[in-house]
């Protein structure tokens, strides 16, 4: 006999995984846009993109260093990235641009849960 505890219990519990779903979907599209965007930055086309941005997207599951944030890793990659192909002038838009981008890939992964 389920208690209307066990059943708030079990709808907490959804939401909670269904949260984290989309987040990490979230995470995994604004990583393709600022792979997609690097790509252009870095003059990569055809293979070497396609592995550029699967890299990228993969780096979103990788462990944290300490002390760092998803965003403040990705962001020193993505300005180690620059650097090292000589775009450093790029790499003043990277926070606005991973902010920018992540809103809109949160957007969307919502808009996408919704209509589903």
């Amino acid at each position: 006999m389920t208690t209307l505890f066990d059943e708030r219990e079990r709808a907490a519990e959804a939401l909670f995984a269904l949260d984290e779903e989309l987040r990490f979907l979230a995470l995994a599209r604004r990583n393709k846009m600022l792979a997609a965007w690097m790509c252009e930055r870095l003059n990569l086309a055809g293979s070497a993109a396609e592995v550029y941005k699967k890299r990228l997207i993969e780096a979103g599951a990788e462990p944290l260093p300490a002390g760092r944030t998803a965003d403040e890793a990705l962001a020193d990659r993505l300005r180690a990235d620059l650097t090292a192909n000589g775009a450093e002038t790029e790499a003043e838009a990277l926070p606005g641009l991973i902010a920018r981008y992540g809103a809109e890939a949160a957007r969307t992964v919502r808009e996408q849960a919704r209509e589903s």
